[in-house]
This record gives C-alpha cells, structure tokens and sequence, in this order.
C-alpha cells in the first residue's frame, strides 16, 4: 500500500495536466455522447461537464477573494443556484460545453499563477466548511480526474488515473475511513485493518480500484477488487 501523501506542489503541477487530459477527452464528444448517461445516477455527461466548469468558475471566485481581502462565496446564491446552472450548462452543446471547460481551465491556472505560500495558507470558506485556500488545488485536482472517469467511457478510466494522482489521494482517503464504517466494525484494505470491532469485510485488488471504491465509485472500482463480506459506507464528500 503506497505511503505517499499529499501536497500543495504536487496538486498545483498536476491540475493543469489534468485539465488538458479533461478538454482532449471533451474534444472528441458529440451532442450525442454528452446526452448520454454518466455514471453518476441522474446525470448526464452534459450535466458531469457543466459541473466541471462551474467548479472551476467557484474555485477562481475563492482565490480571488483571497487576493483582494474580500471573501467570496464559492455558489454564490447557495445550493439551488449551482444546480440551476448546473442543469442548465448540461443542456448545452458538446462544443459549448468544451469550450466552457476549456475557459474555465485557463482560468483556473491563471489564478493558482497569482498565489504565494502566505495567499495558500488564507482561509477560504467552502460549501462545507473554511479550510486554507491550498484546498482549492487539492480540490480541483480531485475533482477533474475523478469526474473525467465519471463520464463513463472507455477512453479514460480508472486505470488511467496518473501513478501520483492515486499515490496522493489513496492514503488520504484511507484515513478517513475509520469515521466512515459503523459504530464497532472494521473492514480489511489490503493488508491494513481500518476501524473498531469485528472485520466485517475484506478489500483487495489494484490500487486505483481501492481508490475508486473509496470514493464511491463502486461500479467503477468492482470488476477489479477481490471483495468478501459486505459494508456499506455513507456517500463519498
């Protein structure tokens, strides 16, 4: 089980690589296509690429009120408004929608561009929670690669998450997962124990595939895992 661990440099380096990833992938699509189903229940590509952008969108608006001294939210207008937008943006085009994630990508890497070591440690207020604004590329390097195997298709997967990507968030992941089982069970990962109480499950397989399934993708991850027993986890955040 690999021990690297996350860090602002490697997240900073790696979100513009991923982006590019993201906008060959989006490159190819038609209307068609982006009509389709995601894996994600409810969602269309359509609807997995517009939240991208406007992913992107709320990240820019954090790191600029950081600069500035004037806080921002990241939705402005809460929750109803960013699934408005949301389902609006998914109506659109194959090539409006790489478009708008081609924009917002640039954007993204010309904001991280502005931040020094101090702007990074800066509180930054999130939909759920305050956090140093180094989330932000943490967060946005997460985001366009688990969402890029959201689309469900064959030419990015899970195997094709980067060595350093799974490398980064697998241990984070694992970490959290003892406050994620039921009071008083525990599941094998590997060759590590996690949580309290009797092994109510055992995990094997490829590390991304372990990733995948911490991360809620489970339909994702299975054809890869050796699983015996069952645990069902909370929804992924």
């Amino acid at each position: 089980m690999t021990t690297s661990t996350y860090d602002l440099p490697a997240a900073v380096a790696n979100v513009p690589l991923a982006q590019d990833r993201l906008a060959n992938t989006l490159s190819a699509l038609t209307d068609a296509e982006i009509r389709e189903p995601s894996v994600l229940p409810g969602w269309t590509r359509g609807h997995v690429i517009a939240h991208v952008a406007r992913s992107a969108e709320a990240i820019v608006r954090l790191i600029d009120g950081v600069l500035t001294h004037r806080p921002a939210q990241a939705y402005p207008g809460g929750p109803a408004v960013r699934d408005a937008e949301i389902e609006l943006g998914a109506q659109s085009t194959a090539d409006e929608l790489a478009d708008e994630v081609y924009s917002s990508n640039i954007a993204v890497v010309h904001a991280f561009a502005r931040m020094t070591a101090p702007t990074w440690g800066r509180q930054v207020q999130f939909p759920t929670g305050a956090f140093p604004a180094s989330r932000c590329a943490w967060g946005r390097w997460r985001e366009v690669e688990i969402h890029h195997v959201d689309l469900g298709l064959d030419v990015y997967t899970i195997e094709s998450w980067p060595e350093e990507f799974v490398a980064c968030h697998l241990p984070h992941e694992l970490a959290k997962l003892p406050n994620r089982l039921p009071v008083g069970k525990a599941v094998q990962v590997g060759p590590s124990r996690f949580g309290s109480g009797e092994i109510v499950a055992s995990i094997d397989g490829p590390e991304p595939a372990l990733l995948a399934w911490l991360l809620g993708r489970v339909g994702l991850a299975a054809p890869s895992l050796t699983i015996s027993g069952s645990v069902e986890l909370p929804p992924w955040s």
